[in-house]
């Protein structure tokens, strides 16, 4: 049989947000989240002045060189090539691994096309693309500074667009380290939509960067109600109710993922 494909490339959606949020920037004893003042501890800083695209090509091809057809495609402003030719871009960056280069391509597919759902696919291309390249500073800075000009054109016209809204929130806590930013945002986008998986994954992650345990055994409990098909929840709820010392609910749980699991991989 095969493999429900919703919670397959949701899982893989999982795995990515897990990497860009899933490390310690709030640490608190207490059962209220506080912020750290300043700069989180631990954050990569990024440049903030504004990065150009030759800076920025310089350090996607400082190891190996394009094709002179890509190098002299690359020159152009990319939102005003044919559609054809940026399929043909894209395919090259994807089968030369290469990602930056490969989410800016697919982000200006979409801005070509208007439209808050391709703007919006714009913006999240860039701004998690660059969360995927941290190790960059360069690129990283470029991408998250090109995506958050598409950014704020959507919540200009779409204030309440909440996939945009949690591109925001990643832009906040990656790009310009900024606790009380991220935190307002993440509050006001759970008032908008407090059923959004996006938007409370990253609030469970929050709860567990600062030990809140508690909370991020109810925000699980919360997700598996929306998504109860996701196995991913049940492991997650299992790993938060280990690390509060609860043997017996994290087996409970550990036994529900895997039942889980093999559930969806019969359908």
């Amino acid at each position: 049989m095969e493999k429900n494909p919703r919670v397959i490339m949701f899982i893989a959606f999982l795995a990515l947000l897990l990497g860009i949020l899933f490390f310690p920037k709030f640490k608190t004893s207490s059962g209220i989240l506080k912020p750290a003042e300043g700069n989180m501890p631990g954050a990569q800083i990024l440049p903030q002045e504004p990065v150009s695209r030759d800076e920025f090509l310089n350090e996607v091809f400082a190891v190996s060189r394009p094709p002179e057809w890509m190098g002299k495609l690359l020159l152009q402003s990319l939102t005003d090539l044919p559609q054809d030719t940026l399929q043909k871009a894209l395919k090259w960056a994807s089968e030369t691994v290469n990602k930056p280069l490969f989410s800016l391509i697919q982000s200006s597919l979409a801005e070509k096309q208007e439209g808050e759902e391709n703007l919006t696919s714009a913006a999240r291309n860039l701004i998690f693309g660059a969360s995927e390249n941290m190790d960059n500073p360069v690129v990283a800075a470029y991408m998250f500074q090109k995506g958050k000009i598409i950014l704020d054109r959507v919540l200009k016209l779409y204030p309440k667009n909440i996939q945009a809204r949690n591109a925001l929130i990643v832009y906040q806590s990656e790009y310009e380290n900024q606790p009380m930013k991220f935190l307002g945002t993440l509050r006001e986008t759970i008032a908008m939509d407090s059923n959004n998986l996006e938007t409370r994954f990253i609030r469970l992650n929050l709860l567990r960067k600062s030990a809140q345990w508690k909370k991020a055994a109810e925000e699980c409990r919360k997700l598996i109600s929306l998504q109860p098909q996701n196995p991913v929840w049940y492991f997650q709820a299992s790993d938060i109710y280990g690390s509060m010392g609860d043997s017996v609910n994290a087996k409970i749980f550990l036994n529900l993922a895997v039942k889980v699991q093999n559930r969806n991989k019969t359908q």
